[in-house]
């Protein structure tokens, strides 16, 4: 195909030039209207959620009880080592301000 320059004619078009050629073209581009863009935007946005939720490896049962138990311990002796130092700090406070 030979390139069209502006104001040449193209076999078969009916002695259309490429300018009309391209406003036929740029008219036949259908408007979007504003709502239906973004009802579909939402949903290619649910269905990739949804895929991506596939791919998640989920905890089982036994790995869940674990989890949160080492979860639970860990805060245990957090609280108790900020409770020891709290109280020793207490203390040596009142020993300096008496």
């Amino acid at each position: 195909m030979a390139l069209l320059k502006k104001g040449d004619k193209r076999a078969g078009e009916g002695g259309a030039t490429v300018k009309s050629l391209r406003e036929r073209a740029a008219a036949k581009v259908p408007v979007r209207k504003e709502g239906a863009g973004r009802l579909e935007d939402a949903r290619k946005y649910i269905r990739s959620v949804i895929n991506e939720m596939k791919k998640v490896h989920w905890p089982t049962r036994r790995e869940t009880i674990t989890y949160t138990s080492v979860v639970l311990v860990a805060v245990i002796i957090v609280g108790a080592l900020i409770w020891i130092f709290d109280s020793l700090l207490s203390r040596l406070l009142q020993l300096i301000i008496t």
